[in-house]
């Protein structure tokens, strides 16, 4: 768990920095900039989608567990 929080972050920051980088500076106007901005932007949400979908499996189990549990 500790390993995906780590990788969103991680995501998080290249998203941003991409977007940062295509939005602010002149850099996407060339190939290698066009390249390292879509690896950024890419990357960073490939490395930031499997989070959400661990916790809400975790989310799911526990409410399964609830729900078996005698009252």
């Amino acid at each position: 768990m500790k390993t995906l929080k780590v990788m969103h972050w991680l995501g998080l920051f290249m998203f941003i920095t991409g977007m940062l980088a295509y939005l602010y500076t002149d850099m996407a106007l060339v190939i290698s900039g066009m390249v390292l901005v879509s690896s950024l932007i890419g990357l960073g949400l490939v490395m930031m989608s499997p989070f959400p979908i661990v916790i809400f499996i975790q989310w799911a189990r526990e409410q399964d567990k609830k729900r078996d549990e005698p009252a």
